[in-house]
């Protein structure tokens, strides 16, 4: 009679081929940013323009600080919303023939959607879109003027995943016309250049712990592998969180009492991808498992591999080939495993 004795489970974040490169569906995230702001394309109400001729040399800092936080909620693997605060900094001219100084400062609340694209299972592209109500001041001869509005926003950017809690990003944001000329004076649009850290919050874990041994020992014991767990995608080679688990495995109560018997370790794949190279693929991975259980102490004389690709599917007709390719890599997922199975006493 055969019985599970090791289950090791794996979300997939996005797509085809992303561990935890975004959030996981249905979970928040929140962080901060800081970075380089300019201001461009600047016009202003016939007063500025009066003292823009008025001084024969007028200097111009268009360039700022720039900061923010911000805070998101993952709807889909590759969909989410985020809103958050930004400080756009300032932006200073100084004329001379006694044209008096003048300087715009602006911040806004922003809201957005942010749709992200996987290009490998730690690191994505996004974008984002939406608006942004902001707050433009300027001060000038000691008097402050101040106007508000709804501008639209873009940003594009990429996200690297440390960790499946830990992120970082780089982005580019634009917004356009911030200022109201005929109000205060000026008004310019933004584009800024920040980096940013991201904590994502109520992450689902790559591996599970070991479940607890059957009181009686079976005649064939059976350990299930997720192969989303050991590899990446379409890889063969064990990723550190692999070899931990098999390091885990080797050295469970389980595993230790069997170790010297005959074992078989087992690869399949999913259906996508052609029959021989899902063959080649279920057997290379069966063999870096066999091999990692060699290295870890398990006798290799006592040790086979075999490729069955396709074949066994657990999943059965339950997935649709005309899904989206994310949501059959996703719904497949029960198919990729690599099986080791230790029989009786020799």
């Amino acid at each position: 009679m055969k019985k599970t004795l090791v289950a090791l489970l794996v979300v997939n974040a996005f797509a085809a081929s992303n561990a935890f490169a975004a959030a996981d569906a249905n979970t928040w995230y929140g962080g901060a940013k800081v970075g380089w702001s300019h201001f461009f394309d600047v016009s202003g109400n016939n007063n500025f323009t009066d003292r823009s001729r008025t001084a024969t040399d007028f200097d111009f800092d268009k360039d700022s600080t720039s900061g923010g936080v911000f805070a998101g909620y993952q709807i889909t693997d590759w969909l989410a919303v985020e809103g958050g605060y930004d400080y756009l900094g300032t932006m200073n001219f100084q004329g001379n023939n006694g044209v008096p100084g003048s300087k715009l400062e602006t911040q806004g609340l922003q809201l957005s959607l942010k749709g992200s694209y996987a290009l490998t299972n730690a690191w994505d592209l996004y974008m984002r879109g939406g608006a942004m109500g902001y707050r433009a001041e300027t001060k000038t001869d000691g008097h402050d003027k101040m106007e508000t509005g709804i501008r639209p926003l873009v940003a594009v950017g990429t996200e690297y995943a440390f960790t499946n809690d830990w992120a970082a990003r780089l982005e580019y944001q634009w917004v356009a016309n911030m200022g109201n000329s005929n109000q205060i004076g000026v008004s310019a649009d933004n584009s800024s250049v920040s980096a940013g850290i991201v904590y994502r919050f109520g992450q689902h874990d790559d591996v599970a712990p070991v479940v607890a041994a059957a009181a009686v020992a079976p005649e064939v014991q059976t350990f299930n592998l997720k192969s989303d767990v050991l590899f990446g995608y379409n890889s063969a080679t064990l990723s550190p969180e692999g070899q931990a688990a098999i390091t885990q495995l080797y050295n469970s109560p389980e595993m230790q009492a069997a170790k010297n018997n005959n074992t078989t370790v087992v690869g399949y794949t999913d259906r996508i991808g052609s029959e021989n190279y899902n063959q080649q693929l279920s057997a290379a991975r069966a063999q870096s498992v066999a091999d990692a259980l060699v290295a870890a102490g398990m006798p290799a004389q006592n040790v086979t591999t075999e490729g069955r690709g396709e074949s066994d599917s657990v999943t059965g007709n339950t997935c649709d080939d005309n899904m989206a390719r994310s949501q059959l890599v996703t719904c497949l997922a029960p198919d990729r495993r690599v099986v080791v199975e230790i029989s009786g006493q020799k």
